[in-house]
């Protein structure tokens, strides 16, 4: 792979922000970030990411409705969305997926764990 994917961080805790940072720009992804989902929802349409990892708990929007948004907007429609959260509950995924996120992670995550997964969608979403 040439070019490395753009990638947008959208989580209102700053730890994750930057655990997140250390991860993958190590792997020289170029990422954007917000820091509530109106930020993420106005800069995913403005820059157009490869993928978006999205936090579920955020004040004023939620994690489930920007996703749900950003997927009823043509331009950010096709984006890849992993959901990272710290509630793992059946119900959270199923809704999760309703809204029609690719991936679910829970927090505590792997350096790995957030590598395959983001690594198998962009892989997927070039694929067509």
């Amino acid at each position: 792979m040439t070019a490395k994917a753009k990638i947008l961080l959208i989580d209102d805790h700053r730890t994750v922000l930057r655990l997140l940072e250390a991860i993958l720009k190590l792997k020289g992804y170029e990422l954007l970030y917000a820091e509530n989902g109106q930020q993420g929802m106005a800069m995913a349409r403005q820059e157009q990411p490869d993928l978006i990892l999205l936090d579920v708990m955020m004040p004023e929007i939620d994690g489930f409705k920007v996703c749900q948004y950003l997927k009823g907007q043509a331009e950010t429609a096709d984006i890849p969305v992993v959901f990272l959260t710290a509630r793992g509950a059946e119900g959270d995924l199923a809704t999760g997926q309703r809204v029609g996120a690719q991936g679910f992670l829970t927090k505590p995550f792997l350096a790995r764990e957030v590598l395959d997964t983001i690594e198998r969608l962009l892989a997927r979403s070039r694929e067509g």
